[in-house]
């Protein structure tokens, strides 16, 4: 397969471009914070539970050089990024470096663009299950745990639990909807954090996940996209 990548929906190939080169995507570096404690040997490293972004370099030569200016317009700021080596998944991205040029037998000119990457992959596909009983969600390919879209239709004050984590939601009319990315509590364009209390908002983790509820809930919308680390 000849290489490329995609950035915001938009084809390297579509462009002109020739991927010289694609490096491995590799596992991010876990987040630890590092302690030195007088009296102790070594250091204590504190787990934050996290990963580092990391850069990623893609080489290319571009044929086409009327597309130059068009490919600079492109190749600007945050967005996705899909490659070839894993076509099903897309990272989170930023552009911060500027693109160079090298002239390269007189038409075409080599460049390398280096993007910074979002520790965590995820699936293309987006997911979409409803339940309405107390129930089991296998999550079958990811490799890190997900933070879902839900969306709780019922009415009255409801105790939703997920893997042993306690949302409790007040005064439910109709419906509610859960962003557990961003943390936050809505319905449509109205935001309803005030009908929400928890410590955290829950996860799907890979593997077993064990969903059930106290309350008048008729059915339960979770969205989601694999997630890999």
């Amino acid at each position: 397969m000849i290489p490329f990548f995609i950035f915001n929906d938009i084809n390297s190939k579509d462009l002109g471009i020739v991927v010289n080169e694609l490096p491995p995507i590799s596992k991010a570096q876990r987040n630890y914070e590092e302690k030195e404690i007088p009296g102790r040997n070594g250091k204590l490293y504190i787990d934050n539970k996290s990963y580092k972004p990391f850069q990623y370099k893609i080489k290319c030569t571009l044929i086409k050089e009327d597309s130059i200016r068009n490919m600079s317009k492109w190749l600007n700021g945050s967005g996705t990024l899909v490659i070839s080596t894993e076509p099903d998944k897309f990272y989170n991205v930023i552009i911060k470096n500027k693109i160079d040029f090298a002239q390269v037998y007189h038409v075409c000119k080599e460049f390398t663009i280096n993007f910074e990457v979002q520790p965590i992959a995820y699936g293309l596909e987006e997911k979409s299950i409803n339940i309405s009983e107390e129930t089991e969600l296998t999550i079958t390919e990811s490799t890190h745990d997900i933070k879902p879209y839900l969306k709780i239709t019922g009415s009255g004050d409801v105790t939703l639990t997920i893997n042993n984590k306690n949302v409790i939601l007040y005064n439910i009319e109709d419906y509610i909807e859960l962003d557990c990315e961003m943390e936050e509590a809505f319905k449509d364009t109205m935001n309803c954090n005030d009908k929400i209390y928890c410590d955290e908002f829950p996860e799907l983790h890979p593997g077993e996940n064990y969903i059930n509820w106290i309350g008048n809930v008729s059915n339960l919308q979770i969205k989601y996209r694999e997630a890999f680390v």
